[in-house]
């Protein structure tokens, strides 16, 4: 009888204790599984960020451009429309340009200039350094666009600046010309004169 007894004992713990012993392989199996799935998930998540990463910076670089050539386009629609405004403000037969040239360096230094057209001021500008040396390099200014009759006019420009020694110096020059069909162009024109030791203005129809 104790015999029996301690058989069935024997049996019942030993089966928990397999049964214990399963749990702890299926504990450990699991155990060995989940940092595998880990690491997959740890493998996987930079690759997936690098190609969000790539895809956000395609559409960005997609957008730059589309933002190109809208600027492009707008600044061609700009001038298209400049000079559309001065065609229908300043009719080709009525149309007055004049503009500025500046090759002086040693005997005048502009500082602004006075237009008058017909003893009536349509023009005053003053000039700032970077101004000066664009002139210098060969650039020109368009002091004044208008409109003019036809017939006689006198148009009279004023140099203010400084001359040969650092002096103050304001000359003036004058150009009497007649507008007939078609624009007219005026050149203000200021030069060193290497012969006079000083600067030389001039008014001339191109």
């Amino acid at each position: 009888m104790t015999g029996f007894l301690a058989l069935v004992l024997f049996t019942v713990w030993g089966g928990h204790a397999v049964a214990s012993e399963d749990n702890a392989d299926s504990k450990d199996s699991a155990d060995v599984g989940a940092p595998a799935a880990a690491l997959d998930q740890i493998i996987e998540t930079p690759m997936s960020v690098r190609k969000s990463r790539e895809r956000a910076q395609r559409a960005v670089n997609e957008l730059s451009r589309d933002i190109q050539n809208l600027k492009q386009s707008v600044v061609v629609l700009n001038k298209d429309l400049r000079v559309l405004e001065e065609d229908l403000l300043f009719p080709a037969n009525t149309r007055f340009h004049v503009f500025l040239s500046l090759n002086v360096g040693e005997f005048f230094r502009l500082e602004g200039v006075e237009l008058r057209l017909d003893n009536e001021t349509i023009a005053s500008y003053l000039y700032s350094e970077e101004e000066r040396m664009a002139l210098a390099k060969g650039g020109m200014h368009r002091l004044h666009l208008g409109n003019v009759s036809a017939g006689e006019h006198t148009l009279s420009a004023f140099f203010v600046g400084q001359g040969p020694n650092g002096r103050e110096y304001k000359r003036g020059s004058s150009l009497r010309f007649s507008k007939g069909q078609g624009p007219k162009y005026v050149e203000l024109s200021v030069a060193d004169s290497e012969a006079r030791q000083q600067p030389e203005f001039t008014v001339r129809e191109w």
